[in-house]
């Protein structure tokens, strides 16, 4: 009588325990599609579409594949680049419009750019993104474009990543490094906010802008370090309401608008706020530059609770500007980006040569030290002249023990408060 009932409770046993294993089986391969992000959250691995992620294996085919299937396809809108892997791309283009009003890029692994140069003038970007709405690009990752292959070797250099005409970008927790040229470009667009980034190169490297802005609307660039060998961010024709908050730069030139007007072009820039930033051991602090052959305006631009550390010139507007670099082989206001939807109006006036227009200029709180006895420098048209300049408390001393630091003024109207800047001419 008591065999069957071991016999029953064997069996129970060994059914529970192949229960037990298949459920450990499943949970073991559940947690391994998280890993890889196959089905997870709605993620879409890049190895699903067979990148191998090794840094010396092409990925690019694979990376398209993933795009298109996120961009065109169904449910899954979310593109997972996994951690612990490095996918060596070619230059490529994720193009939009996609059928979800929401797309995610997460790079929680490394980008690497090629070993080798390329023909730039047909590949001026490394990786772009073009008509993506509600496009959101994190992850904690890093994007090396290996610009040391470039510098000094060719003359016409790519961007490493240029975003155009993508409204609602979000661009967060992500490691840019040395770019041939500039780290990231802007065009085109509407509502953008970047936050969380760090870019790097040596402070030499040629025209190594951080972030390039054009043709933009709405742009809050906040809480980032930038350090590069060039602007930390400029900020170009057609764009307006940019507010720049939380930036440490240096090394690099600084945070600029302009240059404006290049080769007589019809340039606008206005409603701009750059705050509590700090540039340390910069070639420039902020700075508005424009060419007397353009024409246009910068106006409506404040500068407000900035401190400077050993910056070689902290205050410029320069009327007068002329660059003497290549810029990598294009100019920073006239690349191909400039003619989009939001420039028509613009490029219809171009080329009249009666200057850019400064004007309603604040620069409020700015303190700390200039590394050259000139912190402040106004070089206004002699015609045009820059109007509405506001100083208030601003006070600079020298980074040189014993020396005493002195503004110029040529052309400059406005007033002052609180600071020595007696060269500016009040009405």
């Amino acid at each position: 009588m008591g065999r069957p009932k071991m016999k029953s409770s064997l069996l129970f046993f060994l059914l529970c325990l192949f229960q037990i294993n298949k459920l450990g089986f499943c949970l073991e391969e559940e947690a391994q599609k998280s890993k890889n992000g196959v089905g997870s959250n709605g993620f879409i691995s890049v190895t699903s579409f067979g990148a191998i992620g090794d840094g010396e294996t092409d990925d690019t085919k694979a990376f398209l594949k993933a795009w298109e299937a996120v961009c065109k396809g169904g449910r899954n809108t979310k593109i997972l680049v996994p951690q612990g892997k490095t996918f060596m791309l070619k230059p490529l283009a994720f193009i939009g419009p996609c059928k979800s009003s929401s797309i995610s890029f997460s790079i929680r692994g490394n980008l690497v750019a090629p070993g080798y140069t390329w023909y730039a003038g047909r590949y001026p970007t490394w990786i772009s993104f073009d008509s993506i709405n509600g496009l959101v690009v994190t992850g904690g990752g890093t994007i090396d474009a290996r610009g040391s292959l470039w510098w000094g070797n060719v003359n016409t250099r790519p961007s490493a990543m240029h975003f155009n005409n993508c409204n609602g970008l979000r661009i967060s927790n992500l490691r840019h490094l040395n770019s041939p040229r500039n780290h990231v470009g802007l065009s085109c667009s509407q509502n953008i906010e970047v936050t969380g980034i760090r870019m790097t190169a040596p402070g030499d490297s040629p025209n190594t802008d951080g972030i390039d802005i054009s043709n933009c609307k709405g742009v809050h660039i906040h809480d980032s370090v930038i350090a590069t060998g060039d602007d930390c961010i400029a900020i170009n024709s057609g764009s307006s309401h940019i507010n720049i908050t939380g930036i440490f730069c240096g090394p690099g030139h600084g945070i600029s608008v302009g240059s404006l007007g290049v080769t007589g072009d019809f340039a606008t820039v206005e409603e701009v706020r750059v705050k509590n930033c700090t540039f340390t051991n910069t070639q420039n602090g902020v700075r508005i530059k424009t060419y007397q052959n353009g024409s246009g305006y910068a106006r409506k631009i404040s500068f407000e609770d900035i401190i400077m550390v050993a910056s070689e010139n902290p205050i410029i507007i320069d009327q007068t500007y002329h660059n003497g670099g290549t810029n990598g082989g294009r100019s920073k206001s006239s690349n191909s980006y400039q003619n989009c939807h939001l420039a028509a109006k613009q490029r219809t006036q171009s080329g009249n040569g009666k200057g850019v227009r400064v004007s309603d200029v604040r620069y409020s709180s700015i303190r700390g030290s200039s590394a050259s006895d000139q912190a402040i420098t106004l070089n206004c048209d002699a015609d045009l002249g820059c109007s509405d300049i506001v100083m208030n408390n601003v006070n600079m001393v020298s980074a040189t023990f014993g020396h005493k630091v002195f503004a110029t003024c040529k052309n400059a109207h406005g007033s002052f408060f609180a600071s020595k800047v007696n060269c500016l001419k009040k009405y």
